[in-house]
């Protein structure tokens, strides 16, 4: 997230204050360990009588931690600077980042200074040779692997460093791939010159970790064994992302969460905002209901005590204004990726919400839909805008912005009676037709279309007003090369940024989606199997060993990548679980109601959340389920709870009811417990009702217990928990751990969570 003007203003100021105070000399003298310079005043760090028992290479580091580090010719993140062995007084000058390596200050036996300046180092001064013994020789060994354009690899000796006179020879000397220079200081002459040697003139230098990379040039001295390195020799990991494992996040449905500004509530189309809201019959559901940005932030102090350290929000940019008396209200009909919708607020009310949620520690999650802009059938027909500049429709476009392929599952004719169901399974129909009807953008395979570098630039532009990360709305529609380029380009302005997508069904045992992951696009996937089995077990539908053996999959199937993905049980794509549970009748996917009393059926939920909470994966919960939200309502397809009647307005913002206590208690422990971020999993008790399990990281153990069943008393062994008296963290059991073991006394629906 960017800072707060004020935040980054004192921030500044600080780091003015200490700019000349904080400069560290790292190299292979002291095993790239970061040894503090003295500041001598004049914008000049100075590091005196420095050992180099062989020649060796050095940076300076602005911070102590490498993230301003500077190198060869006084780059940014350049090339380590080679120095000859010796003992040597080095000064660093903070404003132009040049530096002298000049010999340690012996009145009796003062030693010549001469710099090798050529094709390899751009001609710059600083690159001393070194003494060879007592004598007047000196010695280099380089590799000149090209010319400079003006003719090819060739080098001079300046006595100085700044071509003020004495520069031998007097024509440029040549050289070739690694070349072994000689010179004599006294007669100001080389002494010979050996060309096209052997890597490090046929040297073998020592490579203490045997990682392939020599110690003069390794920067990460203790690379773990058989990790893959780059030429500095540190390690190369995936493309680092923040690591939302120990978090909690919060997806929130804006307009639907809380109004903090009924001066919006109308936008530019009064007809598509609802004045009954929940009152009034379905196409009052369809419509803007007034929560905004400003709610968001009014109820961050709320979503604090819950616990919440991200916060998913539902597409902010601009959406259609010409739909009648509907409402794009879901954001998902967008026509202006480059400007905030004026049912939310405006860039200043985004940066407001960046500002208060850093103060709080949350990263914001922008959901961002790469697949589409709005309907090609109605309304603005895929209108698309850039700040308010008309760029196309699906009318005018020629192809460049849109696919013309029909929609999904069409058979490839108009008439409405004819379908053709295996096209959600075929690549090529789910990605180059619409999804229903809405406009679908034209990706390119090998590079950037249009299309893709306006989403490119409309998400950069996103982050500098605080998006941490991006939930890609519909990502098995799109060009999955599209999807390495997003990552690839959102990641170049911030490495950090965490990436999921809404794969419909995917999860373990989905293999087109499990292929996805497998292919590393930069992206990680809402897991819609481990939630259907979740909810499955809740229910009675399946057994707790029948879960357990879900859960096992999963590792083997993301490629051990399963503690990155989101895992949830409710959304706006499903019947809530609670309604599920209560109802008798229809709800999605053909499914009917489980008719629980709403004692029971808030009782499962909470387990379903106390699941949620401590698997592997981020827990992502759904605005109201901390409050046990239900909309009981059938929608036009008969379908009870169903969209709409899954994004009610938030029931409650109440911090004292179970599931709100149960969740929040939970996601603190996950934010503090490496076992829970990233730990492994062990079923240690299984049966029909009651699963048992440990997350493990290091020394950090947690235990889990959910039992579905009655009361009842099991005998736990195996346990990796230290013996002791253990407190549950939800409820209030206490448990005697001693040898491994533990009798846990369950009651029915009881969760049990030992840390």
């Amino acid at each position: 997230m960017t800072k707060s003007y004020l935040a980054l203003a004192a921030l500044l100021l600080g780091a003015s204050s200490m700019a000349q105070a904080e400069w560290f000399l790292r190299g292979t003298h002291n095993n790239w360990q970061a040894d503090q310079m003295q500041d001598v005043g004049s914008n000049t760090m100075l590091a005196d009588d420095v050992v180099f028992s062989a020649a060796g290479e050095i940076k300076f580091d602005r911070w102590g931690d490498w993230s301003e580090n500077y190198g060869a010719n006084g780059q940014q993140n350049g090339n380590n600077i080679a120095v000859p062995a010796g003992t040597w007084d080095i000064r660093f000058y903070t404003d132009s980042k040049d530096y002298d390596i000049l010999p340690a200050e012996d009145p009796e036996t003062p030693d010549a200074t001469l710099h090798l300046r050529g094709t390899h180092n751009s001609w710059v001064a600083g690159d001393l040779m070194a003494r060879i013994g007592e004598t007047d020789e000196y010695d280099a060994c380089r590799n000149f692997d090209s010319g400079d354009g003006n003719g090819g690899p060739r080098f001079k000796i300046d006595p100085s460093g700044s071509w003020s006179g004495g520069e031998f020879p007097a024509q440029d000397a040549a050289a070739s791939g690694w070349t072994y220079i000689v010179a004599n200081a006294e007669t100001s002459s080389l002494v010979s010159v050996t060309t096209d040697l052997g890597a490090n003139c046929g040297a073998v230098e020592a490579d203490s970790d045997n990682d392939g990379v020599p110690d003069s040039q390794d920067n990460c001295p203790d690379t773990p064994a058989g990790a893959t390195v780059d030429a500095n020799g540190c390690e190369v990991v995936q493309p680092v992302q923040s690591d939302f494992r120990n978090r909690s996040m919060y997806f929130v449905f804006v307009d639907r969460f809380y109004n903090g500004d009924t001066s919006n509530d109308n936008g530019n189309n009064a007809a598509a905002t609802s004045t009954s809201k929940s009152a009034g019959g379905l196409s009052e559901w369809k419509k803007y209901w007034g929560g905004d940005i400003q709610g968001l932030i009014d109820k961050l102090d709320y979503l604090e005590a819950l616990g919440i350290t991200a916060i998913w929000v539902t597409p902010l940019n601009d959406n259609i204004d010409a739909s009648g008396s509907e409402g794009a209200y879901h954001g998902y009909w967008g026509r202006d990726f480059y400007a905030v919708d004026e049912h939310m607020g405006d860039w200043a009310l985004v940066d407001q919400l960046d500002a208060e949620m850093e103060a709080r520690g949350m990263k914001l999650v922008l959901d961002i839909a790469l697949n589409h802009s709005n309907q090609d059938d109605q309304y603005e027909f895929g209108a698309l805008y850039k700040e308010g500049t008309f760029i196309t429709d699906v009318n005018l476009d020629n192809g460049t912005w849109y696919h013309h392929n029909g929609a999904i599952a069409d058979c490839g004719d108009s008439d409405p009676s004819t379908s053709c169901g295996g096209e959600w399974d075929d690549p090529w129909a789910f990605r180059n037709k619409t999804l229903f009807n809405l406009t679908d953008f034209n990706h390119g395979i090998s590079s950037n279309s249009a299309a893709d570098q306006y989403l490119i630039d409309a998400a950069l532009k996103w982050m500098e007003h605080g998006v941490d990360a991006f939930r890609i709305d519909a990502i098995k529609h799109i060009e999955p090369s599209f999807i390495n380029r997003f990552s690839n380009a959102v990641r170049a302005q911030d490495p950090e940024v965490y990436i999921f997508g809404e794969w419909y069904g995917a999860g373990a045992g989905e293999s087109l989606s499990m292929q996805f992951l497998s292919e590393d696009r930069g992206s990680e996937l809402l897991d819609f199997q481990l939630r259907n089995h979740i909810e499955e077990a809740i229910a009675g539908d399946i057994t707790m060993t029948q879960l357990n053996t879900h859960i096992t999959s999963r590792p083997g199937a993301m490629n051990g990548r399963d503690s990155w993905q989101p895992i949830f049980l409710d959304n706006h794509d499903a019947t809530r679980t609670s309604v599920f549970l209560q109802t008798t009748g229809p709800v999605d996917n053909g499914r009917t109601g489980k008719g629980f009393s709403k004692p029971l059926a808030d009782a499962r939920q909470n387990l379903g959340m106390a699941l949620v909470m401590t698997l592997p994966g981020i827990p992502t919960i759904y605005y109201g389920s901390e409050q046990n939200s239900t909309w009981f309502d059938a929608n036009g397809d008969g379908q009870i709870g169903h969209d709409p009647y899954n994004r009610e307005g938030m029931p409650s913002f109440s911090e004292t009811s179970d599931a709100f206590q149960l969740i929040s208690a939970l996601a603190n422990l996950r934010e503090n417990s490496p076992a829970l971020a990233s730990g492994s999993y062990s079923e240690r008790w299984v049966n029909q009702d009651i699963l048992v399990y440990e997350r493990i990281e290091g020394s950090d153990v947690v235990m889990v217990a959910v039992n579905r069943g009655g009361s009842t008393s099991i005998n736990v062994s195996n346990l990796a928990l230290a013996d002791g008296q253990y407190s549950s963290l939800v409820g209030s059991d206490s448990v005697s751990v001693s040898g491994g073991s533990a009798v846990l006394n369950l009651d029915a629906n009881e969760v049990i969570v030992l840390h």
